[in-house]
């Protein structure tokens, strides 16, 4: 096992973020599980890992986060940074799927879908960097998905919110990078958790309803055609192997699907890696990143 590490997660109510502090905590390290209105919705997620953290004898406790409150956001890392002598890494999973054709939402309703996947990671980020700067390490690592390389139908503002997360990710990996931290980002394909059985659906059911013969076909088709999941303890797994590897080795992209579409997706990762290159050159900014990567 590596060096006991010190991780903030978002999101663990369910799914990716559940798993993944329940693996973190198994192997050894000290997580803090962030979890929006621990009095609520989501009482019983935080009495099941306090419950379990009890009966296993495990370093993991739940603090209230919701990413989408500046203050929550503020109060919660406040109290991680004033009782823990240290922060290695930072997982920001927290995220919501909204499922239906665009035109059916709104920009407010854009707005609540990007508020979380993207803007979340970046308030917690913008909270705990100051931190890691002065500790002179540290690692922000962001659930993306597959879906921000491909966009499929009724699934435009998960995917394009997930691009954007990207994005921001690659900003961060070169601009934190000359401080000692690193940003990186993990993909994963889809795999079977609540997030689809919970996605929002639009309020204009009437335009809603205009798609309902191409939704129902296309529903159908995943139904009927889709090739069958992996399992989320991949996912889970990565990301701790992630939060484990020494300063230096993590790589920007992390893909997790299977073989098929993983093969397909790094050949497509390669060349973007390529067009980068050639691009930062052009702009005369090749120089910065190889001095910040150094």
């Amino acid at each position: 096992m590596s060096e006991p590490r010190t991780v903030l997660i978002t999101g663990t109510s369910t799914g990716f973020g559940r798993l993944t502090a329940e693996t973190l905590a198994r192997r050894g390290h000290h997580v803090i599980a962030g979890l929006r209105d621990v009095k609520g919705r989501n009482r019983t997620a935080t009495a099941e890992l306090t419950a379990l953290a009890g009966n296993e004898g495990l370093s993991l406790e739940v603090i209230e986060i919701d990413v989408t409150d500046d203050a929550s956001v503020t109060r919660g890392v406040h109290h991680l940074l004033t009782t823990t002598a240290r922060l290695d890494a930072v997982i920001n999973n927290a995220g919501r799927n909204f499922a239906g054709p665009l035109e059916a939402y709104t920009a407010a309703e854009a707005m609540q879908q990007f508020d979380v996947n993207t803007l979340g990671a970046l308030r917690v980020n913008n909270a705990v960097i100051p931190f890691l700067r002065e500790q002179g390490h540290g690692a922000l690592i962001q659930v993306g998905s597959l879906s921000g390389w491909v966009t499929p139908p009724f699934n435009g503002l998960y995917a394009a919110s997930k691009a954007a997360l990207a994005s921001l990710t690659e900003a961060w990996h070169h601009e934190l990078a000359p401080y000692g931290v690193e940003s990186v980002l993990i993909e994963p394909a889809a795999y079977p958790t609540n997030i689809g059985q919970n996605a929002a659906m639009p309020a204009d059911q009437e335009r809603l309803g205009l798609y309902g013969a191409t939704l129902a076909a296309f529903i159908g088709d995943i139904t009927k055609n889709a090739a069958a999941p992996g399992s989320t303890a991949e996912v889970s797994d990565a990301l701790a192997d992630l939060v484990e590897l020494p300063h230096g080795r993590r790589p920007l992209r992390t893909l997790v699907a299977p073989a098929r579409q993983f093969e397909a997706v790094r050949a497509v990762h390669e060349k973007a890696a390529e067009a980068t290159r050639i691009v930062a050159e052009d702009m005369g900014i090749d120089g910065y990143l190889r001095r910040a990567r150094s």
